[in-house]
Formats: C-alpha cells, sequence, structure tokens
C-alpha cells in the first residue's frame, strides 16, 4: 500500500517534536546495555553501520557518540530528486534533536556500496550494527561471511532484524504506529502469510529466524538472542494462530530480533 497523508504528517510530525529522536535514542541505550558486558562505547570505537538506510538514525547518534562510523548503504549515493531533497531535509530536522549531532569533529563517512562485497580491508572494525536491514539482503550468508571478514579477532555484531513473520513483515502496510497494532480497512491480518492479496514493495528474503540464526552461527558465536519489540498480539485470533500453525507464536508476534555476536579470538 502506498504511504498515505496521515504516513506523511505521522513521519513530519515525529521529526519536528523530536520524538524519532527518542525511539532511536532508546535503541541506542539497548545498543550499549546489549553489548555492555563485551564492549565499552563509552570509549571510541571503529563501527560498520550496516545498510544506514536513507534516514541514517543511527549513523548520527553514533556519530554523535564519538565514534568513528563508516556507513554502506547503496542509498548513499548522492541525487538531485524530489526525493533526495525530501530526506535531506529530514536528516537536518532529525539532527537538530541529535545531542551534538552538529558539532561532531570525528572522522566517519558514507559509502555508497554492496553489503555483499564491503569494500574495507580484513580485519578492520570493532563492531559491526545493522538496523531492519537483513530482511532486504536477498543473500544473507554472502553478507555475513564479508562482516567475519571485516571484523577484528573479538569483534562484535550487533543485528536487529524486522522478521518476515512478524504482522508487518510484509513492508506493504501504510506505517502510521511502531510497532503495528491497528490494520488499514479492509487488510487482513498477516495477509503476507496467507492470501497475499497486498503485493510487496520492497525486497525481501522471507527467511524465519531459525535461518538467520543458523548463518550467523557458522561464522560467530551468539552471545544473545531476543524478540526486542512484540506487535499483533491483540490481532492473533486462535482461528489465525491455527491456520499459520507452522511458525511459532514468537515468530508471528516478533517485530524486531536482536542478535549479539561475537568472531573468533
Amino acid at each position: 500500500m502506498s504511504p498515505s497523508l496521515t504516513d506523511y504528517w505521522w513521519t513530519a510530525r515525529s521529526l519536528l517534536d523530536g520524538s524519532r529522536v527518542s525511539i532511536e535514542q532508546e535503541v541506542a541505550v539497548s545498543r550499549q546495555e546489549d553489548l555492555a558486558p563485551y564492549l565499552d562505547l563509552h570509549q571510541a570505537q571503529r563501527i560498520l553501520d550496516l545498510a544506514n538506510g536513507r534516514m541514517r538514525p543511527q549513523y548520527s547518534l553514533l556519530r554523535a557518540g564519538g565514534h568513528q562510523v563508516l556507513g554502506i548503504d547503496l542509498a548513499n549515493l548522492p541525487g538531485r530528486t524530489l526525493t533526495d531533497y525530501s530526506y535531506r531535509l529530514a536528516r537536518w530536522l532529525y539532527s537538530r534533536h541529535v545531542p551534538n549531532g552538529r558539532k561532531v569533529n570525528v572522522a566517519c563517512s558514507l559509502v555508497c556500496g554492496d553489503v555483499g562485497q564491503l569494500p574495507f580491508r580484513d580485519v578492520y572494525f570493532d563492531l559491526v550494527t545493522s538496523m531492519s536491514a537483513f530482511e532486504h539482503f536477498l543473500d544473507v550468508p554472502r553478507v555475513v561471511s564479508e562482516l567475519s571478514r571485516v571484523l577484528r579477532p573479538g569483534g562484535l555484531l550487533w543485528v536487529r532484524i524486522h522478521p518476515f513473520t512478524c504482522l508487518s513483515g510484509g513492508h506493504n502496510l501504510s506505517f502510521t504506529e511502531i510497532p503495528l497494532r491497528h490494520l488499514p480497512p479492509g487488510v487482513d491480518a498477516w495477509d503476507h502469510l496467507r492470501q497475499r492479496n497486498i503485493p510487496f514493495t520492497v525486497p525481501l528474503n522471507e527467511w524465519r529466524l531459525d535461518q538467520y540464526l543458523e548463518v550467523f552461527r557458522n561464522h560467530f558465536m551468539i552471545l544473545k538472542q531476543y524478540c526486542a519489540v512484540q506487535e499483533g498480539m491483540e490481532l492473533l485470533t486462535p482461528e489465525i494462530e491455527a491456520e499459520l500453525s507452522e511458525y511459532t507464536r514468537e515468530e508471528l508476534t516478533c517485530c524486531t530480533y536482536a542478535i549479539v555476536a561475537r568472531k573468533a579470538v
């Protein structure tokens, strides 16, 4: 479904009042708590922000935190379209609410590149972060292999995945709330796992959680894994749960799954 005026208004309001930054700061706090037993983020680290997105929210926060951050995404290619200018304005509005966001002297940069063929030397990074991106990678094993190559021995991986199996996993609804708790009129819950009446609008690998975990275990030691955000519990009726019995309740209701992993020393 195409974004509605309500979607645009929700996005604009969240940028103007700083609520988008507040949401992203909560993510940053969770990342720091997850990594605290293994890495001190109060000290400057060399970080790769994988698939940073057009808004670059976590890239901006990590940069403001004094880290040397490299962000890589095909969306980092400069452009002069209306969409490019819109995102430029959105990033400026976002930066106004980032503490020290406009006073950073640390060497950071954005790279336009392929996450499956990273243009970085071996054992370069202390930490790789990724937020709601892995579900869009069509060759996950290749990406994970590249991350293992560029991380130093003992380096860490902090990933949050938006699973395909959750209520909003089809990425084809108009999002006016995070997590999603109300569906647009005429839309069936978990349509993307059932009738598929609404077409997909972005690349999706449709992987399940155990597939991700298996691939990560091939290259890393998984230190922590958990569902960080749930959605759709109110809409998961016994009838739908029976129809989708091949999926676990966690798969159907977890819209943000976190994985912390470490490369062997």
